[in-house]
């Protein structure tokens, strides 16, 4: 058997049809459909079978799918690693990153890889956090920035840590505790908490860092009582509402210099984030991803050099 006819198998399956296999695998559909007969028969059984009018594959297609992505994988790991001999003039370099903090931090980092590299292909893939590692195991990006306690125990992964970052408070201009010098913590948490999903952990050190009355109720419920992953549009929450949010600094430097919001002076709960790099450990890190760790590492030390809350 060929590998080109298992990676038919594989589009014929996740497709569900020959048609939309054909047209992902740039074939016609009688041209498919031989590819799959060939297979059959050097198997010596069939593939594939009708059930209830849906494509699935029989036992034996069952075990031949899942050799088939694992040699797919690893053929496809192999053309990566003889292209990462090009260097860094003809390599690519694709990274996935959630819509909140990592966005934030990637930008400036790519931007001085391309003025340096030009000839290098760059592309961000935005997923939720959940779905980072899935998407790197997929091999649809070469790694991932994620922040840190997402992937710290997931043991096919290795990571790269940046800086840690403390949070601020962060509010509306015209908020009511905008124009107070230090308010307690107890009067900023009266008010609603907005925010990314958070981690099981994650929400544990919220609850357990704000003042026993502002506490989720009834437990179980949560800290947050308006979650939202894009930061542009927590943003957009926190200017038209009295709802406040803990940010690291550098996520709202710029909307701070404009006007648009505010970090409260004299609060904090000791909370800090940290985010970083994350790859599968099977998969040879490439000189461009190297270098791009390097600038993104040397960034984020020039953020942290800039501690404490924006003014």
């Amino acid at each position: 058997m060929e590998l080109r006819q298992l990676r038919h198998l594989i589009a014929v399956v996740e497709h569900g049809s020959f048609s939309r296999a054909a047209e992902a695998v740039h074939l016609t559909q009688p041209a498919l459909s031989r590819s799959i007969q060939a297979l059959e028969a050097s198997v010596g059984a069939p593939v594939l079978e009708r059930h209830r009018g849906a494509i699935e594959p029989t036992d034996v297609g069952r075990l031949l799918l899942t050799h088939a992505r694992q040699l797919d994988s690893a053929t496809r790991d192999l053309e990566r690693d003889i292209a990462l001999t090009q260097g860094l003039e003809l390599g690519e370099l694709r990274i996935g990153v959630g819509p909140y903090g990592g966005s934030a931090l990637v930008g400036p980092a790519l931007g001085r890889l391309n003025l340096a590299h030009p000839g290098l292909r760059l592309k961000t893939v935005l997923a939720p956090w959940q779905e980072l590692p899935d998407r790197a195991r997929a091999r649809d990006v070469d790694l991932i920035v994620v922040e840190l306690s997402q992937v710290q125990l997931m043991d096919d992964f290795a990571v790269q840590a940046l800086s840690e970052h403390g949070l601020v408070v962060v509010c509306q201009p015209r908020h009511p505790l905008a124009g107070m010098d230090s308010p307690s913590p107890a009067a900023v948490f009266s008010y609603p908490i907005a925010g990314p999903s958070l981690t099981a952990a994650q929400a544990a050190l919220l609850q357990a860092g704000l003042p026993a009355g502002a506490r989720a109720q009834p437990p179980g419920r949560g800290p947050l009582a308006v979650e939202c992953d894009l930061s542009g549009m927590l943003k957009d929450v926190l200017r038209h509402s009295h709802a406040i949010s803990l940010m690291p600094a550098f996520m709202v430097a710029p909307e701070v210099a404009a006007g648009q919001l505010v970090c409260l002076p004299g609060v904090d709960l000791g909370l800090r984030v940290r985010f970083g790099c994350a790859w599968l450990k099977a998969r040879t890190l490439s000189p461009v991803a190297a270098r791009f760790m390097a600038l993104l590492t040397d960034y984020d030390r020039s953020l942290a050099a800039q501690a404490g809350p924006v003014a």
